[in-house]
């Protein structure tokens, strides 16, 4: 007997939304089934059964017996996954008649929805992660001549997340955690300028050590009070303490002169810290898909530094608490820490006028409140719903693709080949660049499928994340991604220049 969908009913895979789970992810979901209910729809969740003593990640009973509960319900009119869910029971036309997914990030479940032609709509939970996950499905087939998905730019939108700071006294997402530890408080209450950047195993310790350094070889020149950081104590071990105490010994610094750990806070705790604080880091390896605690920074009143990785660059515009500065000396193999100093000088500018630095935080506020509430995420979860409903678009022709720089890209320099990139920094040698320079704003109708298969064998542009396909429309690459004069400024626009050999590496040098 065939099963048809019950109108309205809407399955829900989302992970890290029940009970105890803690966090921004579960903040997040655990707020998609009451406002869906509220909108008329009829939520259920798929839960999976928990029991004591069970090998369930090794023999997955409970699954089975969750999926066999479903198939008696029947096939929900949409199944509504986030990335982790789609890893739990990839999404099919046999679960519901509508598949769509709400991308926190893209670890997750890769090979459950990468080119999956049972999802209708991919929901990115925010415009940078949209176009990363529309260049990931547009990956070029170029003996083909076709995507990854033909559907790549007709099934990919972004929703505005529900920031928690927006909803008053602490969720339950976020209840765990310490209080201000007592040496923590007095610090805030001392001399010393103290600022944070306490999230775990996302920064790059030493371009934060080298900021640390500077922002205290300036204060000790100028007698002026030392600078320490509040680092999460997930973020240094002892082996890397000592071996940052053996770097710094030439200069007579210690790593406890900059750097104060902290364990994991409770929300409340947290926003009071960044409340006390006078900046914030987040110079990170991982390029963060959205960016809550960046957010959060601004919205007590704290600016961020940071170089920009992932979706810390697009969030607020320039002057509105967050500041994106990074250089290509930054991201050598070696750490050059000179590189930083002009961070340092930066901090230092803007703590002497503190009243600017409030304004700026304030007009950050402001369009956090107006971007990232709980009735805007409420109104484009229900778009995006809607938009799964209507029929599929017709796809975009591959030939009317262009060629553009994959949004991956934070800065690239023509001139020299040098590269910052969200999946990983390079150098490009002079035939890559000369290769760059002539395929940016061409269409796939005017390339050859046979040569650009040979170049991508060779030189792998699109899959190290520096080139992308795009709709003509979308094409046309940011003034201030490419260096040294060699801006484009849309499509059609031809760059000349000739190539450069690559440069020494600088090295680490403190004192």
């Amino acid at each position: 007997m065939t099963h048809h969908p019950v109108p309205g009913s809407i399955s829900l895979l989302l992970s890290r939304s029940e009970g105890t789970a803690q966090g921004s992810v579960a903040y997040v979901n655990s707020l998609v089934g009451p406002l869906l209910r509220k909108a008329g729809w009829a939520p259920r969740s798929f839960r999976l059964p928990s029991g004591r003593r069970t090998e369930e990640a090794t023999l997955p009973f409970g699954l089975a017996s969750a999926n066999a509960s479903e198939l008696m319900l029947g096939p929900a009119d949409v199944a509504l996954h986030d990335d982790a869910g789609a890893a739990i029971r990839t999404p099919s036309r046999r679960w519901a008649n509508r598949n769509v997914v709400l991308y926190h990030g893209l670890a997750y479940g890769a090979g459950a929805w990468m080119a999956n032609p049972d999802i209708d709509l991919h929901c990115a939970n925010s415009p940078y992660l949209a176009r990363v996950l529309r260049a990931l499905l547009a990956f070029p087939d170029w003996r083909g001549r076709r995507p990854l998905d033909a559907r790549a730019f007709d099934s990919v939108t972004d929703i505005a997340l529900p920031l928690p700071c927006l909803a008053g006294p602490s969720h339950a997402a976020f209840a765990e955690g310490a209080d201000i530890p007592a040496a923590v408080a007095r610090l805030l209450e001392g001399p010393a300028v103290v600022g944070h950047a306490l999230q775990s195993h996302k920064h790059d310790v030493m371009a934060t050590l080298s900021i640390l350094y500077w922002m205290n070889d300036i204060a000790r020149q100028r007698g002026t009070p030392p600078v320490k950081l509040l680092l999460s104590a997930a973020s240094l071990d002892a082996e890397r303490r000592r071996a940052i105490d053996a770097m710094l010994a030439p200069s007579g610094y210690r790593c406890d002169d900059f750097f104060v750990l902290v364990p994991h806070l409770r929300q409340n705790a947290l926003f009071e810290v960044m409340r006390a604080c006078r900046f914030g880091l987040a110079y990170n390896r991982f390029p963060e898909p959205f960016g809550f605690y960046v957010l959060e920074s601004v919205f007590n009143g704290c600016p961020v530094y940071t170089n920009g990785s992932g979706n810390n660059r697009h969030l607020l515009p320039p002057d509105h608490g967050i500041v994106v500065d990074e250089s290509f000396e930054m991201a050598s193999d070696v750490v050059d820490a000179g590189a930083y100093r002009g961070i340092a000088e930066r901090i230092h500018s803007d703590l002497a006028q503190p009243a600017a630095t409030q304004a700026m935080c304030a007009r950050g506020a402001a369009v956090i409140r107006d971007t990232w509430s709980k009735d805007a995420f409420a109104r484009s979860l229900e778009a995006a719903l809607a938009r799964a409903a209507r029929p599929r678009e017709t796809s975009v022709a591959f030939d009317d693709l262009v060629v553009s720089l994959n949004p991956l890209v934070r800065r690239l320099d023509l001139s020299t080949g040098r590269c910052l990139n969200d999946y990983a920094n390079v150098v490009l040698d002079a035939a890559e660049i000369a290769e760059i320079r002539s395929l940016l704003d061409r269409s796939c109708g005017d390339l050859d499928g046979a040569r650009m298969q040979a170049l991508e064998e060779r030189h792998g542009l699109f899959r190290r994340g520096i080139l992308t396909l795009a709709r003509p429309q979308d094409a046309g690459d940011p003034a201030h991604v490419l260096s040294n004069g060699d801006a484009l400024r849309g499509p059609g626009h031809a760059v000349a220049a000739q190539a450069e050999a690559a440069r020494t590496k600088p090295v680490v040098r403190y004192g």
